[in-house]
Parts: structure tokens; C-alpha cells; sequence
């Protein structure tokens, strides 16, 4: 591909994407606006993906299609297709944001080469993908709780598409759109991408990350029948029965070796099919989503971490676990929210999107996974709405960077929000009905967050975050709330001997109150309270002298506290 005008077509066009664009399923009026959405898009892809083009000329380009978009340039003819879209925009009522979120995404690539993590991948995904999404059902007069769904189906699309290029895309833009840190648990680095074949550890990476992708098509699959349109509807039950196909495809197929892709019969195939039996369904009154979607999303979230907040609760009944597993997902998603490094107003919206979903879960009409995970629970175990509403609070204080060295005051509200309201959940879940119960949730989530902040200082730390208290800070004479000068300073470890106080005391205000308490029902409680004990009498011992020595028990103590407490009780 060469630069010779302001527009650098690569020459790729509807056809050779993974989703029918405009087909003939949704109304032939629409057709012409997506044609110059699909366009407008096209052109800035090609643009950012040119290999010809230095960082800032791509940049510059895009910046211009941003001014015609908007209106700032309305006659040069080089930003032809920037304009079309703004009168068909103009003319059906859509926002212009949807296309200022993709042509960010192309900048983005245009200087960013690595994904540290999923919740980075997922980050660059809400600019690059779901603006697409959201733009048709804008179009179509769909409502916005309909975006979650199709937030989903997108971003399945779009990672999909990069396991697809993989090779391609490291070869020719030294682009990896694979999460580094699941290359570096398996020994690797992204030359691994530069082989004529995928090796197993490799292999093992390109199946996590189709994980994850499954679990985004099990949300996507409530879609079609939360769209009011018909015809959207089958158009995006066609588009998730590809991405289905497609899926299965790279888990056999050898990315390195070949492009896996759908033939075009197969594509058509699978488009119709999925639109037919959408229809069928919608016509007989079906659910959203399957049950085991759900149960099988939140399960996966479970496997992927190696949090201790589970070492308390395997051992329980089938039922009960299932709905801590859906707890743990929901905490798990929004947190990922919080620690993503992408826009933060595009996070904040994330956030008030679950705030949204939980309204949705209380009212009976779930559509996410989680949710529909946590649907038999909340009534099962009348588990409150303001308990989840809290802890979404605390991941927007994350996310404003609030909490850079709060008074206690403050950090007591902390820990309850993102502490103690997981443990308000979880005593229901646990079947604890006695007086003490609440409080214990309360001193046991706090101690176990402060076991945390004194455990995280340098990851905190690095995400601009400071938990340690303003109090015992100054009385330490540390003037400043800057992480790194903080971690830095001499009186570090008075201060975190103060804190580590703090929470030793709610530890033993936890012990008092399970022994007035039924400890069989509570037994989650007693081993997370074992675990984090033993974990914060390692960070004692060490001193805070070396913040990046990992500190966590052996398999060997995790088993012993299990069998003593877990078993033997």
C-alpha cells in the first residue's frame, strides 16, 4: 500500500470482512447510510494501517476527517466520504460520536503497538468495535439498553479479526493485539507470532483468548431478542452465528500456517440460518439467552483468576457457589473497568452501563451474563441492590484517582464499598442470619482490603493510586500524596505498620464475633480470615523494604489452612 493521495485505499471492501455489511436482511432505506458509515470507516482504517505513512501523518489525516465529520470542514473534497457521512448523519439523527470513537481507535493505532493485558485489548475494543454497533441500532431507533449485547458481538468481531491477522499484523505494523501478559505466562514474547506454525504454548494463549471471546458471544446472544426491529434482529443473530463459526474455526484452524476464515457459501450459510432461526424464536416468545450461557461465562471469569477471595468458597454446596461465582464475576468485570488504562470517559460510561444492568437485574430483565447469573440469586438469597451499587461506586473512585491519600474517614467508606459490600453479599449467600453477621462482613471486608492496599502498594502505585491514610502519613512527616515519592521515603514502613495495625484489629474483631456465631455456615469467612492473616504477618516480616517481592503463601500453607479449617473446622 502507497500514500499518493490524502485517501490510501488498501483495496478491501464489504466483502471481504467477517459480517455482511448492510445486506439485504435489514431495510433497503438504512442501506445507503450504512454504506457511508462502512465508507467513512474504511478509508480511516486504511489510512491508520498504512505502512507507508510515519505516526504523525496518519494522525493528521485522521484529524482531518475528524473536522469534516464534525462540521469544522465542510468543503474539501479530499474528505469526500467524511462528509457524506455527515449529511447522512444529519439527515437520520445520529450521533457524530460513533465515528470520533473510531477514528480515536485508528490513532490509537497509529502510535500503539501492545496490549498489556485483556482489559487494555478491551479497552481499545470500545473505541475500534462497539461504536460500529451502536451506530446501527442508533440507526434503527433501538434503545440504549440494547448496547451492552452488542458492545459484546463487537468486540467478538473485532479480536476475532486480530487472531485472524495475527501474523500479518505483527510482520507488517508490528501491531499485537494479543494480551502481553498471557504471552509471558507461558515463557513467550511476540516473536513467538513470526513462526511458520503455533507451537502449544502459543497455542494455549490463542485459546484464552478465545475464552474470552466466547464469553462475549454468549452476551451477544440476548441481541436479537432485545432488538425491537425485526430485521435488526436477525441481522445481528446472523452476525453472532459467525462469529459462533468462526470461533470453532481458529480453535482448530493454525492462524500462523493460514488464514482461518469462513468461505463465502459458508458465510451465507451460517448469515441466513442464524436470521432463520432467530425468527422462528422471536415469533414463539424465546428468553434472551440460555441458563448455562450465563452459568458458563461467570465459571470461566472463575477459572481465569487465581484471587484468593475464592479460596473460601469452593467447598460450598452447588447452589451457593454458583451464585458466589456470579458475585465474583460481576466484582471481577467492573473492576476490570477501573484498572483498564483506556479513555477514562469512555470507562466512566462502562461503569454507569452496569449501573444501568443492575436496575435491569432488579426489575427481571438481565442482559449480560453475569446478570442473568445473578438473576436466581438475587431472590433466592434477597441479596440487595445497594450492596452492588456500592461497589461500583468504589471502582468509579478508583477510576477519578480519589483516593490519593485519603483521611480515614474516607478510606473507611472505601473499604466498605468494594470490601464489606462483597461480604454483605456473601453472608446471604452463606445462609449466616445472626445479629453479628453484617458486622462481620463489615470487619472482615475492611481487614481484608487493607490486607490488600498493604499488599498492592507498588501495582496501586503504578495506576497513580495511593491508599495509605493522610493521617498516618503526616504523622510520619510525609508531606506529599504522590505515590511514587511516598513509596520512596524512608517512614514507608511506619506508615504501613500503622495500617497493618488496623487491620489487625479488625481481624480480631472478626475472631470475637465468629465465636458467638453458627462457624459451619461462616466457614467461607474463617478461611478467607486465615489466608489474609497469614498474608499480612509475611508483609510484617518483610518490612516494605522491597515492594516488588511478591508475597503470597505456598500451595502447601493454602492446603493446610484448607484442611484445618476447611475440613476439620
Amino acid at each position: 500500500m502507497v500514500a499518493t493521495g490524502f485517501e490510501t485505499p488498501s483495496g478491501k471492501g464489504a466483502r471481504d470482512e467477517n459480517f455482511p455489511v448492510g445486506s439485504g436482511l435489514l431495510a433497503a432505506r438504512l442501506r445507503p447510510h450504512i454504506a457511508d458509515f462502512y465508507a467513512f470507516a474504511r478509508a480511516a482504517d486504511d489510512i491508520a494501517d498504512n505502512p507507508a505513512l510515519v505516526p504523525g501523518d496518519k494522525i493528521a489525516r485522521l484529524d482531518r476527517f475528524e473536522a469534516a465529520l464534525t462540521g469544522r470542514d465542510t468543503d474539501d473534497p479530499a474528505l469526500a466520504k467524511a462528509h457524506r457521512l455527515r449529511r447522512s448523519l444529519a439527515e437520520t439523527g445520529v450521533t457524530a460520536q460513533h465515528g470520533v470513537d473510531l477514528l480515536a481507535a485508528f490513532k490509537q493505532d497509529a502510535t500503539k503497538r501492545r496490549y498489556e493485558d485483556w482489559a487494555d485489548l478491551m479497552g481499545y475494543c470500545a473505541l475500534s468495535a462497539m461504536p460500529v454497533g451502536r451506530y446501527l441500532l442508533d440507526l434503527h431507533g433501538e434503545a440504549r439498553d440494547t448496547w451492552p449485547a452488542a458492545d459484546a458481538l463487537c468486540s467478538a468481531l473485532q479480536i476475532l479479526n486480530h487472531l485472524q491477522d495475527v501474523q500479518a499484523d505483527y510482520r507488517t505494523l508490528d501491531r499485537v493485539y494479543v494480551p502481553l501478559d498471557w504471552l509471558r505466562a507461558e515463557g513467550l514474547d511476540v516473536t513467538a507470532l513470526d513462526q511458520p506454525r503455533t507451537g502449544a504454548a502459543l497455542r494455549r494463549v490463542l485459546d484464552r483468548c478465545l475464552d474470552g471471546i466466547a464469553a462475549l458471544i454468549a452476551e451477544a446472544h440476548a441481541l436479537p431478542y432485545l432488538a425491537a426491529s425485526p430485521r435488526m434482529a436477525m441481522e445481528s443473530a446472523a452476525i453472532v452465528r459467525l462469529a459462533e463459526r468462526l470461533e470453532a474455526r481458529l480453535r482448530r484452524g493454525d492462524p500462523l500456517a493460514e488464514r482461518v476464515a469462513l468461505s463465502r457459501p459458508a458465510l451465507v450459510c451460517h448469515a441466513a440460518l442464524g436470521a432463520a432461526i432467530a425468527l422462528v424464536r422471536r415469533a414463539f416468545g424465546a428468553r434472551p439467552a440460555r441458563d448455562g450461557d450465563a452459568r458458563t461465562h461467570v465459571e470461566r471469569i472463575v477459572a481465569r483468576s487465581g484471587s484468593s477471595f475464592l479460596s473460601g468458597i469452593r467447598a460450598l454446596p452447588a447452589a451457593r457457589k454458583r451464585a458466589m461465582y456470579a458475585i465474583y464475576a460481576f466484582c471481577r468485570e467492573v473492576d476490570d473497568i477501573a484498572d483498564d488504562p483506556g479513555d477514562r470517559s469512555v470507562r466512566l460510561g462502562q461503569l454507569a452501563d452496569w449501573r444501568a444492568e443492575i436496575d435491569r437485574l432488579y426489575a427481571g430483565r438481565p442482559t449480560r451474563p453475569t446478570t442473568r447469573a445473578l438473576l436466581g440469586p438475587v431472590a433466592d438469597y434477597d441479596l440487595p441492590r445497594a450492596e452492588f451499587l456500592a461497589i461500583v461506586d468504589g471502582m468509579e473512585s478508583d477510576l477519578l484517582n480519589t483516593l490519593r491519600g485519603p483521611d480515614a474517614a474516607t478510606l473507611e467508606r472505601y473499604c466498605r464499598q468494594v470490601a464489606g459490600a462483597v461480604g454483605m453479599l456473601s453472608i446471604r449467600v452463606f445462609g449466616a442470619r445472626e445479629p453479628e453477621a453484617e458486622t462481620i462482613a463489615i470487619a472482615l471486608g475492611e481487614a481484608l482490603q487493607l490486607t490488600n492496599i498493604l499488599r498492592d502498594l507498588a501495582e496501586d502505585a503504578s495506576r497513580g493510586r495511593l491508599y495509605l491514610p493522610r493521617e498516618a502519613l503526616a504523622a510520619h512527616g510525609i508531606a506529599t500524596d504522590e505515590p511514587a515519592a511516598v513509596l520512596a521515603h524512608p517512614a514507608l514502613p511506619e506508615v504501613c505498620a500503622v495500617v497493618a495495625a488496623q487491620a489487625r484489629a479488625r481481624f480480631r474483631e472478626t475472631r470475637a464475633l465468629l465465636a458467638r456465631c453458627d462457624r459451619r455456615r461462616l466457614k467461607p469467612c474463617v478461611l478467607m480470615m486465615e489466608v489474609y492473616e497469614r498474608v499480612l504477618a509475611k508483609l510484617e516480616r518483610q518490612g516494605w523494604r522491597d515492594l516488588e517481592r511478591p508475597v503470597r503463601l505456598s500451595p502447601a500453607g493454602r492446603l493446610w489452612i484448607a484442611v484445618r479449617y476447611g475440613l476439620i473446622g
